[in-house]
């Protein structure tokens, strides 16, 4: 079995969004406004930059995750993916620790953010490993007033594992501009 990580393209990400674990879609389509998953592959790819990753099992892919700065220091995070996901939650926890949370840190980002589904245990578990505190119990808080956990990193806690791999700060603005999430 030979596992990739590559950065998020358009075809991949629409794969993964028709694909996906039915509470992932449950999750994902309980906080936008439509079940339109064009639009939302279109968000992502707008969204997904250097600090994102798609994650393939033998060319198939099968998972997403990264987060996208919301306002000054602070990320919000998401993960998504399909019934193989379990086959790539190694690599993408490795990567979540030893790039993603170190390059938060390093360019001053001091709150990461996740909203998920009370039901999905298995994000749960994830985000818990990764070092997320449930922070509140959002009752109703999806369209369909689903109950949602919101948790949260406090970047600022821990001390950097010695990782300077960015040293300015991520702005929104900072995508690929060449081999990006094209949506053509």
């Amino acid at each position: 079995m030979k596992i990739e990580a590559t950065p998020v393209v358009a075809q991949g990400l629409r794969y993964i969004v028709h694909n996906l674990r039915p509470r992932d879609r449950r999750e994902i389509f309980a906080l936008r406004w439509s079940l339109d998953e064009e639009a939302f592959v279109a968000e992502v790819c707008g969204v997904a930059g250097d600090l994102w990753r798609m994650w393939a099992v033998d060319g198939e892919p099968v998972a997403v995750n990264g987060v996208v700065p919301v306002r000054s220091g602070v990320v919000i995070a998401g993960a998504f993916g399909t019934r193989r996901w379990r086959q790539v939650i190694r690599p993408m926890t490795r990567w979540s620790l030893d790039y993603v949370i170190p390059t938060l840190r390093a360019s001053n980002y001091h709150r990461g953010e996740a909203y998920v589904l009370a039901e999905n245990t298995d994000s749960r578990r994830w985000i818990e490993l990764l070092g997320g505190e449930i922070e509140a119990v959002l009752k109703g808080f999806g369209g369909g007033r689903e109950d949602f956990l919101l948790y949260a990193w406090d970047l600022t806690r821990e001390k950097e594992r010695g990782h300077r791999v960015l040293l300015r700060g991520l702005q929104p603005a900072d995508r690929p501009k060449d081999g990006g999430c094209q949506l053509h």
